[in-house]
């Protein structure tokens, strides 16, 4: 769905809805404090719902050029703040040792309060940050309003593709090796990755969030196209893609209003390869989020 289209959806809800949106300002920067230590939120904008933005690995959102377009973009339909995790940007770093998504979650929800920005939301999770906000609907359901689901990490996405890869042989091809060892270590040991997330734990914890009801799931896939492990022989790499793309697929069943676009050429990178397409995804969701009685 383009932004033309998205404007018509708008223009079609009722004006008594649009004027309650106006009650919420978005205009929002700086460090929290959520109990000795602070997360960055910067928000802008006005209107609900609220979109909160949780990037990928390693990615400030709130520092990088490509969520501040996106970000801009949206705040001229409804308010949006991009979350900065703990250690990223401006937020400070956590207590030594291995995170969650929970922790993730539960650190947005601590700073969304402090800054006296008011739910439900409507999260937005890049990669990783999908799993974050997986989480989070699943610990703070009256604070979500719904999801946005952006090349999303999947909480059976590490164990299925392990499963996809051939079994170990001498003469193997290196890439394969390469990549059984990197899931393996990624799956087992949070210090293999810059966030030292442990992701059993963090899909253990994705996994309670069963379901959304009505409330609207938008699923932005890239394209089918991508390679998620360049290198591999394309006979392997189809394999994991076309999982990956099932995967995609599954999320919609968190919600009875589920919908997916998918990307005609961009790759897991979204938010920079195509950020109009995310923002068209941001938008959708938005116009979902108030048609709900």
């Amino acid at each position: 769905m383009r932004i033309s289209a998205i404007l018509l959806a708008l223009a079609a809800i009722p004006s008594h809805a649009m004027a309650t949106d106006a009650q919420t300002s978005g205009n929002v920067d700086g460090p929290f404090d959520i109990g000795g230590r602070t997360i960055h939120l910067s928000c802008q904008g006005r209107g609900k719902p609220v979109v909160v933005v949780d990037a990928g690995m390693g990615t400030a959102p709130a520092e990088d050029p490509g969520w501040q377009r996106i970000a801009q973009q949206v705040a001229s339909t409804t308010t949006v703040c991009l979350y900065d995790r703990a250690g990223l940007g401006a937020s400070m770093k956590a207590p030594p040792g291995p995170r969650t998504s929970g922790d993730a979650a539960n650190d947005l929800h601590a700073a969304l309060s402090a800054a006296h920005v008011p739910g439900p939301y409507l999260l937005v999770g890049h990669s990783i940050g999908g799993l974050h906000a997986q989480v989070f609907a699943s610990r703070y359901p009256a604070d979500t309003a719904g999801l946005v689901l952006v090349s999303s990490t999947h909480p059976d996405q590490t164990r299925q593709w392990l499963a996809l890869l051939p079994p170990p042989a001498a003469n193997e091809e290196k890439a394969v090796t390469d990549t059984r060892t990197f899931l393996t270590s990624m799956a087992n040991d949070p210090t293999k990755n810059e966030e030292m997330l442990d992701f059993a734990a963090s899909a253990k914890q994705a996994k309670e969030l069963h379901s959304l009801g009505a409330k609207p799931v938008v699923v932005a896939t890239h394209s089918p196209r991508f390679r998620m492990v360049p290198g591999l022989s394309e006979p392997v790499a189809i394999k994991l893609e076309d999982a990956t793309q099932r995967m995609q697929k599954e999320f919609l069943s968190l919600s009875t209003d589920g919908h997916q676009n998918i990307a005609a050429t961009a790759g897991h990178g979204l938010p920079h390869e195509d950020p109009a397409f995310v923002v068209d995804n941001i938008l959708q969701a938005v116009a979902l989020v108030r048609k709900q009685p």
